[in-house]
């Protein structure tokens, strides 16, 4: 007689079951998680399909409450913590739908949520001869780009079907990523397709015809947006009780936005104090801020690519040389690659793409936006531009190693499905945020100032977004306000700021991930080094905590805590890190 599965293995398979049914569902979903099966689908959005999914997620909440239900109080602290974090994603779901709803509000969504898919697919490529591809998979990617292709114009018409609601900055914001959408289907994606198709005449004749055919529905939707975004109304604001119940049930964050608007006054605060400290202390030096105290200026066109990768390098010797944590030798390389026009009006300065969490590859891609001029970057001291050898290694520091891509690629190995498929913001961003002032105390810049100039403005970055975050989302701030609360206190421009405010207003609670985490990283770590005493180090708590999985500290500190008495090399392991 087969024995009952356990509470662990009842959450695994509702979670699995869930994933590959959104993946069945949402074939985007497939290709986000490197699930190629779905490639060349989509999904017909409609409101029928979009009721039923509601009343999926409805229906997975019960099978985890019956799950949980059943084991009693007997569970053990993992399972609780695994039933936490999946109800919390269910949760995150269904406010998406219900509450925030992007869908209904955002008329560029559809267009470039496909755009971005097929971006993923592009960069993800089988190279033959490369992690087992053959021909046959790459003349299979090909075709799945083809299909998507073809399908798109439905798919952008039907998604649009959907928005009952326009919003003005939904449409303003999206126009301009819109605009960049040609220069990749034209230019990139093509000019790969020519080179890998050329045998395959017939296929290429295909793809130019899809490819035509969604450039057209994207001009569409950008020209029907430029029309009418003016008389669409402003509704992005979801309400301060919306905003908190996001920050309890889904982040299971212990804040709400007045302990926020607290933390962040502070960040502000020591930014502001740290500029004034390192003002005088350039006076007294005689050196200006800028790449003569950063390491030098980086070198321009072709060569900037490979100036990125030997800084990365040198990060990835650092972090060895000073024990600040374990780097297994199965860690992956990264990609440096300009960031498409499409995306550079949300993603200005650097970002990443970690490995796909169900791929083979172990590769990430490392997006970059050169600037027009390096030196007039470093004259005005860019914020959002990386100009010479310490900026870079910061960003690097922050979205390459020890921080996004290391800490992801270690999440993705995790034997608990709900750990290894795990996204929170809030502990990505807490880590990243924290390594920016961690690698300035532990000497990386030695005694140059403007890294430490450069640390001290992003802290008051973070200070600035995490107050305008809450104010944005309940309504008491309008857009304006918020642009000139940013440009008095980040350093942006007042460009610059724009942009970043009109991203913040329209992914409410994601920026505050830095603030937040950071903090509650920083309470952990003196939990541990409390309960270790001498025992202690920084490598031993670094180990530990990447070992959970990409999680929230609601689920990480309790349990790194409760597994002291381990040795942190049999942490790594069961975490298979």
């Amino acid at each position: 007689m087969l024995a009952e599965p356990s509470t662990h293995e009842r959450l695994m398979r509702l979670a699995e079951a869930a994933t590959y049914k959104r993946v069945e569902l949402y074939p985007i979903r497939g290709t986000d998680l490197g699930l190629t099966g779905h490639d060349g689908d989509l999904n017909t959005p409609s409101e029928p399909a979009l009721a039923a999914y509601v009343t999926l997620l409805r229906d997975w909440k019960g099978q985890l409450d019956a799950v949980t239900g059943s084991a009693g109080p007997g569970m053990s602290l993992v399972d609780r913590d695994d039933a936490m974090l999946l109800r919390a994603r269910l949760d995150s779901e269904l406010n998406e739908l219900l509450v925030r709803q992007p869908d209904r509000k955002n008329y560029a969504g559809s267009a470039l949520e496909l755009t971005d898919a097929i971006f993923t697919q592009f960069l993800t490529l089988p190279i033959v001869g490369t992690d087992g591809a053959s021909q046959a998979d790459l003349d299979k990617a090909w075709d799945d780009i083809t299909s998507r292709l073809s399908k798109g114009p439905a798919y952008i018409a039907a998604g649009q079907a959907l928005v009952t609601q326009p919003g003005r900055l939904f449409g303003i914001v999206g126009s301009k990523s819109l605009a960049g959408v040609p220069d990749f289907l034209q230019g990139a994606l093509t000019d790969a397709a020519k080179a890998q198709l050329a045998g395959r005449p017939a296929a290429l004749g295909r793809f130019i015809a899809a490819r035509d055919a969604l450039s057209a529905a994207v001009a569409q939707t950008k020209a029907y947006i430029d029309a009418h975004a003016s008389s669409w109304p402003e509704n992005f604001a979801i309400g301060k009780a919306a905003y908190n119940q996001m920050l309890h049930e889904e982040e299971l964050l212990p804040f709400d936005d007045v302990d926020l608007e607290h933390m962040a006054r502070d960040e502000l605060a020591h930014g502001w104090a740290e500029e004034g400290w390192l003002t005088a202390l350039s006076a007294s030096r005689g050196t200006p801020f800028g790449p003569a105290t950063g390491g030098g200026i980086a070198p321009g066109g072709p060569a900037l690519v490979g100036y990125y990768r030997d800084r990365i390098g040198e990060l990835t010797k650092f972090v060895e040389d000073q024990g600040i944590v374990t780097v297994p030798a199965w860690f992956g390389s990264m990609e440096i690659v300009e960031t498409p026009a499409f995306l550079q009006p949300v993603s200005p300065g650097a970002s990443m793409n970690p490995p796909r969490v169900f791929s083979k590859s172990t590769t990430g891609f490392y997006f970059i936006t050169p600037p027009r001029s390096l030196v007039d970057a470093a004259a005005r001291l860019d914020m959002n531009e990386d100009f010479d050898r310490d900026r870079i290694w910061s960003t690097a520091a922050h979205e390459a190693m020890p921080g996004h891509f290391f800490q992801l690629s270690i999440a993705r190995r995790h034997p608990d499905f709900i750990r290894r498929t795990g996204r929170s913001g809030v502990f990505q961003e807490g880590w990243a945020f924290y390594g920016e002032e961690m690698f300035v105390r532990l000497g990386l810049y030695g005694d140059d100032i403007d890294p430490r100039l450069f640390t001290a403005r992003w802290e008051r970055v973070r200070g600035a977004r995490a107050t305008v975050d809450p104010k944005l989302a309940s309504g008491e701030w309008t857009v304006a306000q918020a642009v000139d609360f940013f440009v008095a206190n980040s350093g942006f421009t007042r460009e610059a700021s724009e942009a970043a405010v009109a991203g913040i207003a329209l992914e409410p609670g994601f920026v505050i991930a830095y603030t937040a985490g950071r903090l509650q990283l920083e309470t952990l770590l003196g939990d541990y080094m409390k309960q270790m005493g001498p025992r202690g180090s920084l490598h031993d708590f670094h180990d530990r905590l990447l070992s959970y999985g990409s999680v929230p500290f609601a689920a990480i500190a309790p349990e790194l805590l409760a597994d002291l008495d381990k040795p942190a090399a049999a942490v790594r392991a069961a975490a298979n890190y």
